[in-house]
């Protein structure tokens, strides 16, 4: 009985994804964007969401919260649209799309060093990855399966297109990421604000949260550096993708622990959604 419910979530899927890939990657990205903006208005985790922004950022009316959560369901709606089309976006060379500090990314791939990234939930966060396949890195990004065994294939092979390997959640995916990191040039990327079960306690927005802490065990075990990426939507279908100094091994093993490592991550991206609150998700009980 799964297994049918599965299929049938999955024949749904194929018919979203051949639907929006005919549309086209700015076509779908805005008919979604409206999708989700009007969904919002009937959603029960808008109000989760309202009141999530204003515990964390002080200052704002309920007025000005529910503005952001509006926008922010204009975004996850667009970032949805745009998945069935992003292998075919390049980035390089592409006048929508911006990417800043790119010296961070060559310099460690002419050295061949193993590097590790991290993102979180901005803008179209799975663009980060173009811009490494791009240049020439071997990536592989930690991910959380979905349940639907039929719509994880279809995932893994929409990001295999684009060049991104994928390493699943858990001990095996532990054991294939020191299997990468053990190889000159290999890399690993991941997103670190997801709401997690398991994981190290650690600060973000100052209220404890379980964190996932495998890229600062794989910082310490490997001496790799580890290098902040990020994707924000300036308008429409147009992104600019930046790439942060290098978190060097020296600065890593300075911090000592774990969690200290997590809490200076957590910092940096407290910053980034604090400059782009419309466009972090906001629905999940995070706190």
């Amino acid at each position: 009985m799964k297994s049918l419910k599965h299929f049938i979530e999955y024949i749904f899927v194929i018919i979203f994804y051949n639907t929006f890939r005919i549309l086209g990657f700015k076509i779908s990205s805005f008919i979604t964007g409206k999708i989700f903006t009007i969904y919002g208005y009937f959603s029960e985790r808008t109000p989760v969401a309202i009141y999530n922004i204003g515990e964390v950022i002080k200052g704002l009316n309920y007025k000005e919260r529910r503005k952001i959560i509006f926008k922010m369901w204009e975004n996850f709606g667009r970032v949805v649209g745009e998945y069935p089309n992003l292998d075919r976006i390049r980035v390089i060379n592409n006048d929508r799309i911006k990417i800043i500090n790119i010296r961070n990314l060559l310099n460690p791939l002419k050295n061949n060093k193993n590097c590790l990234f991290f993102s979180a939930h901005l803008g179209n966060w799975e663009l980060t990855s173009h811009a490494l396949t791009e240049n020439g890195f071997n990536i592989n990004f930690i991910y959380r399966a979905p349940n639907n065994k039929y719509v994880d294939d279809l995932l893994r092979k929409i990001r295999f297109r684009y060049g991104v390997g994928l390493i699943k959640k858990g001990p095996e995916g532990a054991r294939e990421c020191i299997k990468v990191l053990s190889n000159n040039g290999g890399n690993i990327g991941m997103l670190i604000d997801q709401k997690m079960n398991d994981g190290i306690s650690t600060k973000f927005f100052n209220k404890n949260v379980m964190t996932p802490s495998a890229i600062a065990k794989f910082a310490l075990k490997f001496k790799c550096p580890i290098i902040p990426a990020f994707c924000i939507r300036e308008y429409g279908t147009n992104f600019r993708i930046e790439y942060l100094e290098p978190i060097s091994y020296e600065k890593i093993k300075s911090l000592s622990s774990e969690e200290k490592i997590m809490n200076h991550l957590n910092k940096i991206v407290e910053i980034w959604i604090r400059k782009y609150p419309d466009q972090w998700i906001w629905i999940h009980n995070r706190w």
